[in-house]
């Protein structure tokens, strides 16, 4: 009998599951197992799910899909993703590693209305990464876990040598778009962008203004940060003319990729409000539209293994959901000396706001975030119109 075809989507580079190809002849000799890429779209996971969205409305077959929880909300409720609750409870061996080597927040996180719809694979927050040699050089000391807004205004005040010329040395880069990077300023500051039921705007809160304010001050009036618009935060890191990015561990596959090692990470610098750090997790899933879904579900558990975890970590991806690949000394190999802060930070982590419409919700964002970055407008002015378009969008997201 010839093999049943299962074909997979992620939006990882295709060469991290090489080597789970491989074994698949062998583990899953029944199935012919592919995976391709989804294309991001616009960007952000906005744009990967409505890429997604339109793959399977055009009759493309995909059976095993990757999502993060951004776009989990909106993927079910268009029916794409099946509920895996029977699966695991007929499945022994994969409800073990569901309920004990995945921390219950990622877990929790890739439910909508406590029913599970992905496996989840791997995960990330967003920590600061720091340039070693330069802090060793001006002086300064590694930053600490508890150290605040004014400690890392100082620190981007000394570290900083902009003038104007090609030699310019910023001090900080920070995603100025997208849910996920923005979060990882609002939520220190004990702020979010939209409410913690995620049904309205909080657009207006003086807390995300005094977060905005901030690093709209970086940028054009302490003149230590560029504006995230076109601006190559990889390559300017890694060359030295920047000291500090946030970002997750997916930048260290830029890392491996320079062979720049002389780097560490500390938890992004606090405000207000409990220590936290923002999280999003990615999982597998089994598609509605799938004609053979139990070879689909053997598909999602060899792509949720802890080999393809291990591949996943060589290649400088995100964090592995596997606790027991996080304690595994190649999780500390392919990563800097403070490596283990990674998947420590999920005892104070929080899920990044990620609404049923958040296609909707980010761009809004991004594009008046976009105003204040550049200096068209104040951060008032762009909180006002940002408001102003999003909330009619999250009415409507209430009466659906």
């Amino acid at each position: 009998m010839e093999p049943v075809t299962i074909i997979a989507t992620s939006g990882m580079p295709v060469n991290t599951f090489d080597n789970a190809l491989e074994r698949s002849l062998e583990r899953l000799p029944n199935i012919a197992m592919e995976v391709n890429a989804n294309s991001w779209g616009e960007g952000g996971w906005d744009g990967y799910s409505d890429t997604m969205l339109t793959r399977i409305a055009g009759g493309e077959q995909i059976d095993v899909i990757m999502i993060a929880i951004e776009g989990l909300r909106l993927l079910t409720a268009k029916n794409v993703l099946e509920v895996l609750d029977d699966f695991f409870a007929a499945d022994e061996p994969a409800n073990d590693i569901l309920h004990n080597d995945i921390h219950v927040t990622l877990r929790e996180m890739l439910q909508v209305d406590s029913k599970q719809y992905l496996f989840p694979f791997s995960w990330n927050n967003m920590v600061m990464y720091y340039n070693t040699t330069v802090f060793e050089e001006e002086g300064l000391d590694p930053p600490p876990t508890d150290w605040t807004w004014d400690d890392f205004l100082q620190t981007c005040l000394q570290v900083a040598n902009v003038t104007g010329g090609a030699d310019d040395r910023f001090a900080y880069s920070f995603w100025g778009a997208s849910m996920f990077g923005m979060c990882a300023w609002y939520f220190n500051n004990d702020a979010s962008p939209i409410s913690d039921d995620w049904l309205d705007s909080n657009l207006l809160d003086p807390k995300v203004a005094e977060t905005l304010q901030f690093l709209a001050d970086l940028i054009l009036e302490h003149k230590v940060a560029p504006n995230p618009e076109g601006w190559d935060e990889w390559a300017q890191f890694h060359a030295g003319n920047l000291v500090m990015r946030t970002c997750g561990r997916w930048c260290i596959a830029g890392t491996l990729e320079a062979e720049f090692d002389t780097y560490d990470i500390q938890y992004q610098p606090h405000n207000a409000g409990p220590l936290k750090t923002v999280a999003g997790t990615e999982g597998w899933g089994v598609s509605t539209s799938s004609e053979n879904p139990q070879e689909a579900w053997e598909v999602v558990k060899h792509l949720s293994h802890s080999d393809t975890s291990i591949d996943l970590v060589k290649v400088g991806g995100s964090i592995p959901a596997l606790r027991s690949v996080a304690a595994m000394p190649v999780f500390a190999e392919y990563g800097p000396p403070n490596t283990a802060l990674f998947y420590e930070s999920l005892d104070f982590a929080a899920t990044v706001p990620s609404p049923t419409n958040f296609n909707i919700v980010e761009p809004i964002l991004n594009r008046n975030y976009a105003t204040i970055w550049n200096g068209e407008r104040t951060v008032e002015e762009a909180m006002q119109a940002a408001h102003d378009e999003l909330q009619p969008e999250m009415d409507k997201l209430k009466q659906a």
